[in-house]
Formats: structure tokens, C-alpha cells, sequence
């Protein structure tokens, strides 16, 4: 028999917990032989109580191996396990290892990638400087890892995407559970030229407790992990803390003294993070890490030259990375307000304004 019907049962077995499942690889070599262990042998692992050993024998007997098998191969959905040597050695030896995960697209190599992690509620500053980081990381080629959240994440995927290049969303729900929501768009532009993973079960809900379990993939399959924004008390410091364990280096955006956002970053640079201080500083800093020719992996693309009148570069400069009212920007202006705003449209069609929320406005580039 196929030996990934077997795979497939024991990846979708609720009965035994996350954590075991790869201790009882371990001891049976193959999801064959656990599911042919009788409960004698299943006692002697030491792994398992009686009443869960009872449990798992009892609904192994009712789980239809072809029929459940076949019906997942009608989805568009696929799986990997530890015991398929394309399963990604970055997973293999971190402590507490998924068995498997289901997976939407093509899986990458994840031989170079860093994963961009932050604030759900953040900062149009932070917004920016995620997606330009998405940018940057897709120009050299790297692999862009994040976890398809609000703000930060969606940023970060993003600006890959945005280049062409491959970014993959690690889910805190089952794969075929988009969260949230209004990231449908995303998840299916994320899937098209990368992946879709998660190690839960498909139709599993995005609750609270399974966000942080999934930092500690987040972290392994990254080189680098780069955290935008992050308080005090937040994901992005769970994420950074599996880094740490993990031996991953960790780069952080900085932030302003006193801002709650900053609070969690400005804590990882006292305790010795990387900074990024300049977008170049980053990617020589990279280039150097993974070879002196590692930035001719991919052609960077030449941004197309705006030119704007005199007119258009004065409102342009009256704003900067934070949000600027039209009331403020009115006050600093010696315009006529209506040929002011009418630059304001203009730039913002242009891509070199940004609305973050009525009436207030950041630069772009």
C-alpha cells in the first residue's frame, strides 16, 4: 500500500499530540509500523497513557485509509512529512518538530529566507518599511517568511509579491482557513509562486493559542528574522525568542523613545540585535553573510524616474514617514489650498502619497 496513506492518517491522527508525534516516528522508524503497533507495543514507548492508547486503537480501526486518502487528494491541498526527505531540514531539528504540514502552492528550497514579523495595528511608517523590506529581500533572491496577519505581515508578503518574488504564510488556523479575511487576495497571490503551510488540521480555527506555537516555524525555516514593530509584550518577541533558541540572527527596525510600538524593538536592540539603519547598510550586511556575490543572484529593477514639477516637489515635501493631516499640511503651505490638494491627488495617483486614513497622508518613496 501507498506509503503516504499512511502519512496521511498519522498527520491527520487528533488523538496523539503535536509534540509526540515525531518521539513516536522516532521509535517505529515509520508511520507503517505505528499503525500496525498493538497496544503492548505502544505501552512500551513510554510515550503514551493507557486511555490515549485506547483512544488511538479505537478510532485507527474506523479510519478508512483509501477513502479518507482519496478525498484529500481531490482538494487542491498537499502535505509533507519527516519521513519525506524533501521535508526541510530547518524544521527537522528544532526542538518540538512538526510531523508534517499541509501546504497550498510550491514549496521553495528555504535555503535563504528571512521572515519579516511585527504589529498587527502598526504604524504607516511600519507599513512602509515592511513593504519595502519585502522589496529588497525578493531583489536578492531571498524566500520572505511571515504569517499572513494584519499589518506588518501583510506588508512584508507583499512587497515580495510585488517583485516577483516567493514568500510563504504560515498559518495559525488550518490551510484552507483564510485569516484574516479580507487577506483572500493574498493568500491566493501568496500561493500562485509560493506556499500556503500549516501543521494543523485542515478546517482548524485561528485561535489565540495556536499563533504562537506557529512563531516557532516562522523562525526555523528563517536565516534572519527582522521584526518592524513590536510592544512590549507582543508575537513578534515569541517569534524572536524561538530565534534565539534557534540560533538565528535577529534584526530589528528601530523606533522612537516612548512610542508603545517601538517599545518591544528598542528592548531586542538593548539586548544586542542587529539594527537596520539604512536599507543599503541592510543588504551589504546580507550580501556579506551569504557571499560577496550573493547580490547578483537576482537583477535588482530600476524604479521608473518620476518627474514632478516644482509645484508637486514642494507638497511632496511637506510630508514624511508619519501621517500628516491636510489641515497641517495646509498650514505649512504657502499654496492656494485647492491647487494644494490638487498636487496631493496627483502625487497620491502617482504612488508617491499614500492615504493612511482620511485625511492624512505619508510619503511612498
Amino acid at each position: 500500500m501507498n506509503e503516504l496513506i499512511y502519512q496521511y492518517w498519522f498527520l491527520t491522527n487528533e488523538d496523539i499530540s503535536y509534540s509526540k508525534k515525531s518521539r513516536l516516528l522516532e521509535y517505529f522508524y515509520d508511520s507503517y509500523h505505528i499503525y500496525r503497533a498493538g497496544k503492548e507495543e505502544l505501552m512500551n514507548t513510554g510515550l503514551l497513557e493507557e486511555i490515549v492508547i485506547d483512544e488511538f486503537i479505537k478510532n485507527r480501526s474506523k479510519f478508512d485509509l483509501y477513502e479518507e486518502y482519496e478525498e484529500f487528494l481531490r482538494t487542491p491541498f498537499s502535505f509533507i512529512t519527516m519521513e519525506d526527505s524533501k521535508y526541510p531540514d530547518k524544521l527537522r531539528y528544532i526542538y518540538d518538530p512538526p510531523y508534517g504540514f499541509f501546504y497550498l502552492g510550491k514549496l521553495p528550497d528555504f535555503s535563504r529566507c528571512v521572515s519579516i514579523v511585527g504589529a498587527r495595528r502598526c504604524s504607516a511608517y511600519g507599513k512602509k518599511m515592511a513593504y519595502e523590506l519585502g522589496k529588497e529581500l525578493a531583489q536578492l533572491g531571498f524566500v520572505v517568511i511571515s504569517g499572513m496577519a494584519r499589518g506588518i505581515d501583510t506588508c512584508g508578503h507583499s512587497g515580495c509579491l510585488d517583485l516577483g518574488g516567493t514568500t510563504v504564510a504560515v498559518l495559525g488556523s488550518g490551510c484552507d482557513v483564510i485569516y484574516p479575511n479580507d487577506n483572500r487576495v493574498l493568500y491566493e497571490n501568496i500561493s500562485k509562486t509560493g506556499a500556503i503551510i500549516s501543521e494543523y488540521q485542515m478546517g482548524t480555527s485561528p485561535v489565540a493559542l495556536n499563533f504562537p506555537r506557529r512563531n516557532r516555524i516562522v523562525s526555523a525555516l528563517s536565516d534572519i528574522v527582522i521584526v518592524v514593530e513590536a510592544r512590549e509584550k507582543s508575537g513578534s518577541l515569541i517569534t524572536a525568542d524561538f530565534a534565539l533558541e534557534q540560533g538565528k540572527d535577529i534584526y530589528v527596525v528601530p523606533g522612537r523613545v516612548g512610542d508603545s510600538l517601538s517599545t518591544g524593538c528598542n528592548k531586542l536592540l538593548s539586548q544586542g540585535a542587529g539594527i537596520i539603519w539604512s536599507m543599503e547598510q541592510f543588504k551589504k550586511e546580507l550580501c556579506e553573510l551569504y557571499g560577496s556575490n550573493y547580490d547578483s543572484q537576482k537583477p535588482i529593477l530600476k524604479k521608473h524616474k518620476i518627474e514632478l514639477s516644482n509645484e508637486q516637489k514642494q507638497v511632496y515635501n511637506l510630508f514624511d514617514m508619519y501621517p500628516k493631516s491636510l489641515a497641517q499640511a495646509a498650514e505649512e503651505c504657502d499654496m492656494d489650498q485647492l491647487r494644494m490638494l490638487s498636487n496631493i491627488l496627483e502625487l497620491e495617483r502617482l504612488g508617491m502619497l499614500f492615504e493612511v486614513f482620511k485625511n492624512n497622508y505619508v510619503k511612498q518613496q
